[in-house]
């Protein structure tokens, strides 16, 4: 096991980020990998399969059960209520989907919006998808799948934190094992599944998996834009390898571990996948205060090269640092001094005032958030406009790039999902009272508009 002090707030912001899906372009990339169309051609004997399911008969919901939508069309939410999952398109009426009464928490859309993924069962969930329409329920990873892999997994082993890897049929996950009531282990594996085929494949076994706890934090991804190359965060040093688990490159970057506890970097792919930003950990000892401090690099993957940005202040602390997908600029929280937003070119900073979120796809608008009573101001910031208020609300995720979800709650007010875009008044999209919405929580957006 890999200790860390970031695991909640991963937890917190892989919910987070995993709220929105869109179709995406596959960006150019340098370096020249060879395709995986399938697992079996890596490890025929590394290969489990789980059996399908059955279709289950698809019922509309009595619309008195769900709260009001006025969701525009090219707008898909899937939830869970009554421990089922539920779809939804655009304002038409809600299909149930499920009937397990299990169901637990729902993950994310595929990146077609076809396929929605989801948990069933709680502390031995499991991991499954189910096509829009109702059909293919299918177990993509149970305990019993688990442990066929080896001693290492027994009856306590279940799939934890999964990601879509852009542009393929895969799924990286890696597993957590629950120790008694109140303690789960996070392991340090990592896993590979082809939703398609049903194929489930270790990558890297116990204490190799490199990007536990990582996969996404702060707006960090361990996983590049185009799907073919995974960063893995070893003791010391970064590796870059190829989705298929190759060596592309070894020892990226290096840094000195802290003792007694031992900081992780945070990690930043390029739109592009030709290079990332990383915030590399300074401190030599680390026991949890101060918060620490990372010093920020630009790494070429074509030259292995990396050069160094300095921000002033430095980077101190952890929980609000995103760098805007094309790599030119970061905002991030100094624990002495505030926010800032700073320029990954010239290393310029200015001040903020909030909480900072995440950058828009385009890398043109962040988000920020200013705590007070009752509830969050929520503003839509630029690097070239003044910021824009929104109202009192919690930021959810972005679709594309003028267009996100966020999540309002105000007194004397039905608490609604409303979609906002650049320039344009915002929409409530999904309405009802307190108690109905509260089971609302994980609600998941894909957003693909019509090409008329």
């Amino acid at each position: 096991m890999k200790p860390t002090l970031k695991a909640l707030y991963t937890i917190i912001l892989a919910a987070l980020l995993a709220a929105c899906g869109t179709a995406t372009p596959v960006p150019a990339v340098a370096v020249t990998l060879t395709a995986m169309p399938s697992l079996a051609a890596l490890s025929p004997t590394a290969l489990i399969s789980t059996p399908a399911i059955p279709p289950a008969t698809i019922a509309p919901t009595p619309t008195a059960s769900i709260p009001a939508s006025s969701a525009p069309d090219g707008l898909s939410m899937a939830y869970i209520t009554d421990r089922n999952v539920y779809f939804r398109e655009g304002s038409k009426l809600p299909v149930q989907l499920t009937f397990s009464g299990e169901d637990n928490r729902i993950l994310f859309f595929s990146e077609n919006g076809e396929k929605i993924f989801f948990f069933r069962g709680f502390r031995d969930h499991s991991l499954y998808s189910i096509n829009i329409d109702g059909s293919q329920e299918q177990a993509l990873v149970t305990n019993d799948v688990l442990r066929t892999f080896g001693a290492d997994y027994d009856e306590t082993a279940t799939p934890c934190d999964p990601i879509l890897v852009p542009h393929t049929q895969f799924l990286l996950f890696y597993t957590c094992s629950h120790l008694d009531e109140l303690t789960t282990v996070q392991e340090d594996d990592l896993f590979i599944i082809d939703t398609d085929t049903y194929q489930v494949r270790l990558l890297f076994p116990r204490g190799k998996g490199g990007i536990t706890y990582g996969m996404v934090s702060g707006g960090a991804d361990y996983v590049s834009p185009d799907g073919n190359m995974l960063a893995m965060d070893r003791p010391g040093y970064i590796d870059i390898v190829g989705i298929d688990g190759k060596m592309i490159r070894h020892k990226l970057a290096t840094y000195t571990l802290s003792e007694p506890y031992p900081l992780d970097p945070l990690v930043y792919w390029l739109s592009d996948s030709n290079g990332l930003i990383l915030a590399l950990p300074v401190n030599v000892v680390y026991d949890s205060s101060p918060p620490p401090l990372y010093e920020v690099w630009r790494y070429s993957l074509a030259t292995g090269a990396g050069v160094p940005i300095r921000l002033d202040p430095p980077i101190m602390g952890h929980e609000s640092t995103w760098v805007s997908p094309d790599g030119n600029w970061i905002t991030y929280s100094n624990s002495e001094e505030g926010s800032f937003l700073g320029s990954l070119r010239d290393g310029h900073t200015q001040k903020i005032d909030g909480l900072t979120g995440p950058w828009s796809p385009n890398s043109v608008h962040f988000v920020y958030e200013v705590s007070k009573p009752g509830g969050p101001d929520l503003y839509i910031a630029s690097v070239n406009d003044l910021p824009i208020l929104i109202e009192d609300s919690g930021f959810r995720c972005w679709l594309d790039a003028d267009r996100y979800i966020y999540f309002k709650s105000a007194p004397h007010e039905a608490p609604a999902y409303v979609m906002g875009e650049i320039g344009k008044e915002p929409v409530t999209i999904l309405a009802g009272n307190v108690e109905t919405m509260w089971s609302y929580g994980n609600v998941v957006f894909h957003y693909q508009p019509s090409s008329e």
